[in-house]
């Protein structure tokens, strides 16, 4: 069964759920009376209001439980306690001018029926743990602390507009049938989207993060918009376990900002840039690729177990590091390769020049100079050098003596290698 698919099995029986709840609650309780009662700080519970106004200050702590509030109105109330509306309905609430609320706001467990919120401030926790949204939810121009939408359904579009969060966001395991957007947010801690799940377009516009922006484990089937946000200097990225094909970000906005490989945990930063280049890959942004699958292969490295009591596994680390990683990157950088060979030649040459008295040359490029000179020492070392990274042994095999066989012997073997490694590197950017 698709994603989608269950997620709209679930929103049905939540349906019938409510449509249950809105049968048993046969009373109504007129506007006033329920005003009147939330402010000598009672409960009201298992009811049909209509058209309730917040206005003014409520010293008491306001608690609604099973309540149906059709067209509630918050214009400018201060509530200086709890406020709690548990398992209830909120059928179109209107917040006009603004609203505080002290001690935080919980809507844990209810249903909300085209929810917009607006110049509302929040201090303490928001909690929207287990909410069924239906039609479209919007919260614009509003200051939190803290958040929490553990469980929430929303059914239709969701949207955050120019909101403030000053402590952790807690978005884990929502699901959004229709698109997630957040624009001109700022998130001044860590924003949690672990295990979400968005049918549509997910989308952080230009909002701030200055904290930890988690997609772990998060379910994005159409496209991540993360190229337009903004990072503060402690911003951090975390992918492990997620799915998504077409996660817009720039690498530039990732170099430095994996939290697991700032923290030394290889093992997922490699899972996790896999999950990047198969993005990548099916964006068809190739270099882009290129450069994901380099830094998987850096945390592989990184992260297999060496030690010095197996002297072959530093060895082999070494080598990697030395031929693949600086080599050609990987296979992913051609020019990589054609530096390293150059860099190669001219250390083997100089090599040459100062051992010059173990070769069997007689020739003398400059005759104007001595053949010791030290412009026909270079000359003779680095026209040795390419000779032998280039073509091997064969030529030369006769013209050294003594020790001066082992470099020889072992730039020809690099020369082999980088030849190799630049072939399959140039081969694989032309192809592609």
């Amino acid at each position: 069964m698709e994603p989608t698919e269950e997620i709209l099995k679930q929103s049905e029986f939540a349906d019938a759920e409510e449509d249950a709840l809105t049968a048993t609650t046969q009373a109504t309780l007129s506007a006033q009376e329920a005003l009147d009662r939330l402010r000598k700080g009672q409960t009201v519970q298992n009811v049909r209001i209509e058209k309730l106004a917040f206005k003014g200050e409520f010293t008491e702590p306001v608690r609604l439980k099973r309540v149906v509030l059709v067209s509630p109105r918050f214009e400018g109330a201060t509530f200086q306690n709890e406020v709690l509306f548990a398992q209830c309905t909120l059928d179109r609430p209107l917040f006009a001018r603004r609203n505080e609320f002290t001690h935080g706001l919980a809507i844990n467990g209810s249903t909300l029926i085209r929810f917009q919120m607006a110049q509302a401030t929040v201090k303490g926790v928001f909690n929207c743990d287990n909410i069924q949204v239906r039609g479209r939810f919007l919260v614009a121009n509003c200051a939190f602390e803290r958040v929490r939408f553990w469980e929430a359904q929303f059914r239709g579009w969701t949207e955050f507009k120019n909101c403030t969060f000053t402590e952790e966001a807690d978005f884990r395991s929502f699901h959004a049938i229709e698109g997630f957007v957040m624009q001109r947010c700022q998130f001044k801690a860590d924003v949690l989207l672990r295990g979400s799940s968005v049918g549509k377009k997910f989308d952080l516009g230009a909002s701030r993060f200055e904290g930890l922006l988690d997609l772990s484990k998060s379910k994005l089937h159409d496209f991540a918009y993360l190229e337009g946000i903004e990072q503060g200097p402690n911003q951090r990225f975390a992918f492990l376990n997620a799915v998504g094909e077409r996660i817009l970000v720039q690498p530039e906005q990732l170099i430095g900002r994996l939290a697991s490989e700032e923290n030394k945990d290889y093992k997922t930063a490699m899972q996790e840039y896999a999950f990047l280049k198969r993005s990548y890959a099916g964006l068809h942004r190739h270099d882009q690729e290129d450069w994901a699958y380099y830094r998987f292969k850096v945390s592989q490295r990184r992260c297999c177990d060496r030690s010095w009591w197996r002297p072959w596994t530093k060895l082999g680390q070494f080598a990697d590091w030395l031929l693949l990683d600086h080599g050609c990157g990987y296979c992913t950088n051609p020019m990589r390769a054609v530096r390293t060979a150059g860099l190669i030649i001219l250390i083997f040459g100089l090599l040459y020049a100062a051992g010059l008295d173990s070769f069997y040359i007689d020739k003398v490029p400059f005759e104007t100079s001595s053949r010791d000179s030290l412009a026909n020492r270079t000359v003779l070392g680095l026209f040795t050098s390419v000779s032998v990274f280039t073509s091997g042994l064969s030529g030369i095999r006769d013209v050294a003596k003594g020790w001066m066989n082992l470099p020889l012997i072992v730039e020809s073997l690099l020369g082999t290698l980088l030849w190799g490694l630049f072939i399959v590197a140039f081969g694989r950017k032309v192809i592609r």
